[in-house]
């Protein structure tokens, strides 16, 4: 009798563990969106974003590391082509796969100004040379500096300027003096000018004159070319300057 009653008791135990639901098996997970950070946009929606390759307008910057670049045109009708060799050893500007793409090109070389030292020129008599203007008659030796004591003597020469290579810088009155150079106002383009040092003659071509500011110190520059500037007041205009500038011939 006690064991079938068992028996009974333990038939009821599992008939009650298999209505019982398996709710420890149920899990809910919520992640919270990140306030930091926004949808992503294709660039290809923003206007003008998309590279226009071979565009209206548009210069294409070739780019020698990027696959499937874009081939041009050179000068003679060739084409060019920049990308990845094959088996990626290196980059090439052609078909041929070899060289760098890199176009050399050879700029001229920047001119120098030239500069010739006074006491380099200077004569046993103090002068540095002799400025002669066959149109005009002038010669007249040129000493160094631009105050009284040069001009009595001569012409004046601006102490900062060449003697000799590159641009000589002279002066002298334009009227009251032994050696006045006012009639160079009167020179043309063209007219001949000779300027005789130790060192030898040059022959130059007058190439400017005009009426300048007492202030405009920009014809005395140094120059990469041989070249002589005259430089005299103009009568009863204190503030403007007459100036003659001319290059040397070139047989």
């Amino acid at each position: 009798m006690k064991y079938f009653k068992g028996l009974i008791i333990l038939s009821l135990t599992g008939l009650a563990l298999r209505a019982t639901p398996a709710l420890a098996a149920d899990y809910s997970f919520e992640t919270l969106s990140l306030q930091d950070y926004y949808g992503s946009t294709s660039y290809e929606e923003i206007y003008g974003a998309r590279y226009n390759y071979g565009g209206t307008n548009a210069v294409d910057f070739l780019d020698p590391l990027a696959d499937g670049a874009p081939s041009v045109s050179v000068g003679d009708g060739s084409s060019l082509e920049y990308g990845i060799s094959n088996d990626g050893s290196g980059i090439f500007p052609d078909s041929t796969g070899s060289g760098l793409p890199v176009q050399w090109v050879e700029l001229p070389s920047a001119q120098v100004s030239q500069f010739t030292a006074v006491n380099q020129m200077r004569r046993s008599d103090g002068s540095i040379g002799t400025l002669i203007i066959p149109r005009l008659g002038i010669r007249y030796k040129a000493f160094d500096g631009t105050d009284s004591a040069a001009m009595k003597k001569g012409v004046g020469h601006f102490t900062s300027t060449s003697a000799w290579d590159g641009n000589i810088g002279l002066c002298g009155h334009n009227r009251g003096s032994n050696y006045n150079i006012g009639s160079i106002k009167n020179l043309k383009v063209g007219d001949t000018i000779r300027y005789e040092t130790s060192e030898g003659t040059r022959t130059y071509s007058v190439s400017y004159v005009g009426i300048i500011d007492w202030t405009d110190w920009s014809y005395l520059n140094a120059t990469s070319d041989n070249r002589i500037t005259i430089i005299t007041c103009l009568a009863d205009q204190p503030s403007k300057r007459v100036c003659v500038q001319a290059i040397e011939c070139r047989s």
